[in-house]
């Protein structure tokens, strides 16, 4: 439970959430177990810096699947951008993510290790309870990172090696199209892509023995792991 009101806390918390039965139903359980806290609420990603730039917030709980701007659609990269941004302008905010998306986080989960204040998640299945007890943990400057699960220990996924993923699955570009995007040679695009089935766990002649597309499988795999949307 949070803590009761002869205790009497104060502060700031920002809920971030484009859905408002969602929005409202957080709000709920904030107000019933912290009755004296400000609530300050974005549904969008623009909106949530805004809210950050103009508050000293105890405690910031995040969606993924958020717009970027108004009129924008709900995407993972929206609220994983807005994460980065977070952590790396307010390095010591205490943060919950809320999210069906929190296998996602495996994109930036080394800035996750490295940033110093609160961090704790939470899927939108969990119980109310559960929910309370997470939020209790960030605003104490906790963390509870073991939802989020590394691909292959010892390997650091890179942003570029994301950038090829999202190019070629969401945009549908071939690697001397991906090269010219991220300004590199086509030869490192084979390069990443060798990286990518190492992090994967794809052995590229074992499975083109057994018939399989490694493209294919690269995508189906980097899905299951939250890679990609």
């Amino acid at each position: 439970m949070g803590p009761s009101s002869s205790e009497a806390p104060t502060g700031k918390i920002l809920i971030v959430d484009d859905h408002q039965v969602v929005l409202s139903g957080t709000i709920d359980i904030l107000r019933q177990n912290y009755p004296t806290y400000t609530l300050v609420t974005a549904k969008t990603a623009q909106e949530a810096l805004e809210q950050l730039a103009s508050h000293s917030l105890d405690l910031a709980i995040l969606d993924l699947s958020i717009p970027g701007e108004p009129q924008e659609e709900a995407k993972v990269e929206h609220g994983i951008e807005l994460l980065r941004q977070v952590m790396r302008q307010y390095p010591e905010q205490n943060i919950a993510i809320q999210s069906t998306h929190v296998k996602a986080l495996v994109r930036v989960r080394s800035e996750i290790d490295s940033h110093q204040g609160g961090f704790t998640t939470v899927d939108k299945s969990m119980s109310s309870q559960d929910l309370v007890q997470r939020i209790d943990g960030a605003l104490k400057g906790f963390s509870y990172t073991r939802d989020i699960k590394a691909i292959k220990s010892g390997i650091e996924l890179k942003p570029e090696w994301l950038d090829v993923l999202t190019l070629a699955f969401h945009e549908g570009l071939q690697d001397k199209a991906i090269a010219q995007q991220l300004n590199v040679q086509p030869s490192t695009i084979r390069h990443y892509w060798n990286k990518l089935y190492d992090v994967l766990a794809i052995d590229p002649e074992i499975d083109k023995k057994e018939g399989k597309n490694l493209r294919s499988l690269t995508e189906i795999r980097a899905r299951e792991r939250g890679l990609l949307d």
